[in-house]
């Protein structure tokens, strides 16, 4: 299934409202939340670490420091651990950063590498911890949105399960089932996901016919559920951002309105363009009379941002502002016009 289709899919389960599944020969929906659904469902996660505290579980932290004291544990691999998060955090903040796709490729390898060394080390602090309080109000919060979201049919009148008494009573395989297909249903609709739907042409078309809430989904605002706002919201935001760019003689890329994953990087991009930036200086600052090169920037970056190479002299403007250190006084960009 090509990826387009994909996101038909999911879209076509956000207008339904549900996710289901066959489990155990038998259809189980998934309804999706609204938004007061969603924020008072998951507020009970704090609710949960204070019954678990009452069962005299303890944090994960204060597992680790009585596991270091134990001798179980070394406040080394504890410090390496902490080092690893940051620097995979790091490398994300410097990943988004930057403009070109060329460029994202080596951080990205750094990330991977980072995360499997600390995949290791977390993995094998796990088997000496244990079980902690995060972890109960975790499988609690979990329990919590099967009991609450899953139903028996599509119009949910009949839960799955009627109280916890009959959750508890079915067999771990069962039970595991259930949560897997959950787990798969929740992993779907992410906020990258929701993102690139927004963008995909055919939703696009929906927005320009209506962007009113009630009209587009045919419930109130309160009655939708949070992805029906969500992928609404984006969408408008994305069709404005179409018509100010097209009203400003500047286009998006046609290979990026075609394209959602493409289109949703492109829109990344646009607050990081140094092109832009340097656009909206002031005048008198210097920079009226340079031509800014986008050092770095491969031909396939440049494409994906929709820039198009100028030949002077057999080089493009990007390789004549190299050569100058970064920047083409207009006096040398004009020469190079006269003599090519």
């Amino acid at each position: 299934m090509d990826k387009n289709s994909e996101y038909g899919r999911i879209y076509s389960e956000i207008c339904r409202g549900f996710s289901t599944d066959i489990i155990e020969k038998s259809a189980v929906y998934f309804k999706h939340p609204t938004v007061a659904e969603h924020f008072s469902t998951y507020a009970n996660y704090d609710l949960f670490i204070r019954e678990g505290r009452k069962k005299g579980l303890l944090l994960e932290s204060e597992k680790v420091e009585e596991a270091i004291d134990g001798g179980w544990w070394s406040s080394d691999k504890e410090s390496k651990i902490n080092f690893l998060r940051k620097t995979v955090q790091n490398l994300f903040k410097t990943r988004d950063r930057l403009l070109y796709a060329s460029q994202k490729v080596e951080i990205e390898k750094q990330i991977r590498q980072n995360e499997a060394i600390l995949i290791t080390y977390t993995k094998e602090r796990r088997e000496i911890v244990g079980y902690s309080l995060e972890d109960y109000a975790h499988s609690k919060l979990t329990e919590e949105l099967l009991i609450v979201f899953t139903y028996k049919n599509s119009d949910f009148t009949q839960r799955l399960f009627s109280n916890r008494h009959e959750y508890y009573n079915l067999t771990d395989g069962h039970v595991e089932k259930i949560k897997n297909a959950f787990d798969t249903f929740s992993r779907v609709f992410n906020h990258e996901t929701i993102r690139k739907i927004a963008a995909c042409g055919f939703f696009q078309n929906l927005v320009y016919l209506n962007e009113d809430a009630y009209s587009f989904w045919g419930n109130p605002t309160t009655k939708c559920t949070k992805y029906q706002i969500d992928v609404l919201l984006y969408g408008k935001m994305y069709k404005n951002m179409i018509k100010s760019y097209a009203e400003n003689s500047k286009p998006v890329p046609e290979e990026a309105l075609n394209d959602p994953d493409k289109f949703v990087e492109w829109t990344d991009n646009q607050s990081r363009d140094p092109a832009t930036r340097a656009r909206s200086k002031k005048s008198g600052d210097g920079s009226s009379n340079r031509v800014s090169s986008a050092v770095g920037a491969t031909k396939e970056d440049l494409d994906k941002l929709g820039v198009k190479v100028e030949k002077l002299k057999g080089k493009s403007l990007l390789q004549l502002a190299q050569e100058k250190g970064g920047t083409l006084e207009k006096s040398d960009y004009f020469a190079a016009r006269e003599n090519s």
